[in-house]
This record gives structure tokens, sequence and C-alpha cells, in this order.
């Protein structure tokens, strides 16, 4: 295939890490205060404010929308006192993207034309949610607007570029641009938003719906490897304020009830998050994040609250993937992932996210060709998508995680509401991926369905 050209650099990102465990590191005298009473969005209260100088606390900057402001302190009784008081208080953690093994191609598009998404035949999970079958009925996401929260983004992508709303795009992250900020590299950013809207062209990859727009929301950084809760409330509470449709979070982490350090803190910072879901909903937004990518049984681990996935309202996305897609015929793509989260209480639905389980194996590392091109097959098994647009060049990654499912959903989501005008209610959104949804066992992996575009 005259369009992409191979290059052979493979490279392993670290995977998730427990949040618990890093956050009192990176930002242990940062706190989230909110009232225990839901009042509303009526600012932040002189007397909550005055409470919290007098514990020892300085505002570094408040969240009115939910009454609540971001406080940092080094009076070790800070907590206690606030809690005493009345008020949640909930650690300013660190959050992440969860992430696997990455593998990273070229893209040299034809300056005569040529092909129509030349890298369509390695999209099976185009075809595994239907997503063709919903652009044939028309449903290619016109009039939807989605908002990626996620690390720095390429805005100038040419897959993506022209989907990208870059006029209302904002970085959360201080001292950070929207627009990718290292010299060169994966952006998770981007490759999610490929996934949802990559665009019709003769470039590479197709996105499950190609004509919604994107508002890019940097609230993990790049430089640093990680984010803030209070970072990607201030995203969500954005999204919510400028009329977009569905958010998709390809993002998160695991907290420990049981921990003696940060274990009461879990329950808080799940407030925190149940009450930003609350507000996106009445607004008319549907939120879908991933679940995860720690093999975690949720059902079997009660100890462990996984968020912003398990916020009340959110959709929670387990993943899927094939085990030799293209040396086996019968792989399956609806197969259950070997990394993904699950459970009764976690998960809504499951789409796919590839999967690299055959790496390292006789198998995985022979070559497999498909459409012209031959890569190591256990690459094939994962999910091809923009992700750089740097000195380097322009190039496709394949990747794999629960990050690759949520935007297949919100892809799915984005061609519903756009059929519908472009508007929609979060609960007529939930309930039409959950008709068109393929049920499967066990339902604890599958939730209400593996995702699909048409019924």
């Amino acid at each position: 295939m005259k369009y992409l050209v191979t290059v052979v650099v493979l490279v392993f990102v670290i995977g998730l890490l427990s949040v618990s465990a890093v956050s009192a590191q990176a930002q242990p005298q940062s706190w989230i205060v909110f009232p225990a009473a839901e009042t509303g969005p009526v600012g932040v209260s002189a007397l909550m404010n005055s409470q919290a100088r007098l514990a020892g606390g300085q505002v570094a900057r408040t969240i009115p929308q939910l009454g609540a402001m971001v406080v940092s302190t080094n009076n070790r009784n800070f907590v206690r006192q606030m809690r005493a008081a009345g008020y949640i208080v909930a650690p300013n953690r660190v959050v992440r993207n969860p992430r696997g093994p990455v593998y990273r191609d070229a893209i040299t598009p034809s300056a005569a034309g040529g092909a129509s998404n030349p890298s369509f035949p390695f999209q099976w999970g185009l075809l595994a949610v239907r997503a063709t079958e919903g652009w044939v009925e028309g449903r290619r996401g016109a009039g939807a607007v989605v908002a990626v929260l996620d690390e720095g983004f390429y805005l100038n992508h040419p897959d993506l570029d022209n989907n990208f709303l870059v006029g209302q795009a904002v970085s959360f992250v201080p001292g950070e641009t929207v627009q990718w900020t290292l010299p060169n590299g994966f952006s998770h950013g981007t490759h999610v938003s490929g996934i949802i809207a990559a665009e019709d062209n003769t470039i590479a990859t197709v996105g499950v719906a190609p004509d919604t727009k994107i508002v890019p929301i940097k609230v993990l950084s790049e430089q640093l490897g990680y984010g803030l809760d209070s970072w990607v409330v201030a995203g969500m509470l954005y999204a919510s304020e400028i009329g977009v449709d569905v958010v998709n979070m390809s993002l998160g982490g695991v907290c420990d009830l049981n921990d003696p350090q940060t274990g009461a803190d879990c329950k808080a910072t799940k407030k925190l998050y149940d009450r930003v879901v609350k507000l996106m909903k009445l607004r008319g937004v549907t939120v879908i994040i991933s679940a995860g990518n720690d093999a975690i049984n949720a059902d079997a681990n009660p100890n462990l609250v996984i968020l912003p996935a398990m916020a009340n309202g959110a959709l929670a996305i387990s993943a899927t993937g094939p085990q030799g897609w293209a040396s086996r015929p019968a792989a399956d793509p609806r197969r259950p992932a070997s990394y993904s989260n699950y459970g009764f209480k976690l998960v809504d639905f499951a789409a796919p996210g590839g999967d690299f389980s055959l790496f390292g194996t006789p198998e995985g590392n022979a070559g497999c060709t498909v459409a012209g091109l031959t890569r190591p097959c256990w690459v094939l098994d994962m999910v091809l998508s923009p992700a750089e647009a740097s000195s380097d060049g322009t190039f496709s990654y394949w990747a794999a995680g629960t990050s690759m499912a949520a935007p297949h959903v919100t892809g799915i989501a984005a061609q519903i509401v756009g059929a519908n005008g472009g508007s929609m209610a979060p609960n007529q959104v939930e309930n039409r991926l959950r008709r068109y949804a393929e049920k499967l066992q066990p339902k604890s992996f599958y939730g209400d369905g593996f995702t699909r575009a048409k019924k």
C-alpha cells in the first residue's frame, strides 16, 4: 500500500498506575472542598472560604458551578477541621491515561488523491460496531459535537484538522497549550479523537462518525505524564457549558477504600465526580468514560473504586479485541480484551479496544500481510488511528486499551445524536445505545451489550 510507509518503531508506555499510590507524592497538600449538601451552582460561600483560611488553607481557585474550591495547605489537620465543619474534602489526585503498547506507521498521502481512507482495511473495529451500516442510513455524526478530554492534541493532523473546533479548544493544564507540547511522539488525545471522527478523505483512517466535530480539551499534561482531578473537573464543567452533546474521557485510575492513608478519600472523590456528571447530564451531555486497563473484576474487589468511570450517570466502557485477527479467520473482535476492567457495578457497554496478547509469541511476532502491508501479527489486533503530526512527519499509530474502546461508543453516540438533529437528552442516547447493542454474556463484562450502530 503506497499510502503507508513502514517505520519500525515500537514504543511501550508504562501502564496505568494506581492513582491512590502516587497522589500523595504528586500533590499531597492540594484538596477540593465542597459543601456536603447539593445547593446548586450558587458560587462559593463566604463562610466556606473563611473557614478554609482559618484551617490554614490557601484558595488556589474556585469552582463556582459546584460551590467548591481548590485549596493548598501545609496544615495536617486541615481535612479533619473542614470535615468537622460539614464539608466534603477530596484530594486533588493524580489522573492518567490508561496505556499499553503502541506501534507507529508513517502516512504518505497521495498528492493526486487516491483510494478513499486507504487504512480502512485495518479498521476491524469499524466493522465490528457496524459503523458503516450507520453511514448507509445517513448517520455520520453531522450536527453532533463531541468534547474529548485528554492530553495534548496535534491540531494540525491532516486526518483530523477540519473536524477540530479549534476556536473552542482550551487547556486546563497550567502553562501548556492545547497543541501537543513535546517535540514528537504519540498523542493519546489525537488517537482517541481519530477513532471518533477521523475525516472521510484519502489520508489514512476514517472515524466512526466522520462528520462529527471535536472540541479538544486538555486536562492532562504530556510533559508531566498526568493531570489532576481539579483539571479534569474543570474540563468537564467547561464542556457542559459550551453546548457539546457527548464527552469522551479515556482516563482515570483506581482508589483503594482499604488503604489506610487514602481510603477515606475515595468516597469523597466519588461524590465529587457524581456531582459533576449529574450537572453535565442536566445540561444535556452524555458522558462516556473508559473502564480502565488493570484486568480488575470490580465485583470481586469491592474495596476498589475506579474513577471517574464509576461516577453515577457516566457510561463506563470495557474493551474487546481479537486474537490473531490477521492470521485466524475465526478471530472474534468481540472477545474480552486481556487487560480490561469489568464487573456489573462498573461496565455499561463493551466496544473494540484492541489487544496485544500475542506479543512475544511465535505467532504474534510472525509477519501478517493485509491489503499489501506486512506487520507483526500482534500489531494488527490493535486499533489504528491518527496520533502524530510532528517535525518527524505525519503518523497513525496502532494502540490498545479501554481508551480506544470508549471512543468507539462515543462515535456511535455521535451518529445517534446527529441523526436526531444534533440534540438529544442523555437518557435517550443511552436507550438507543442499549437498543442497538448486541447482548452478550457474561453481562459482568459486556454490561448492556457490545456497542453497535445498528441492531
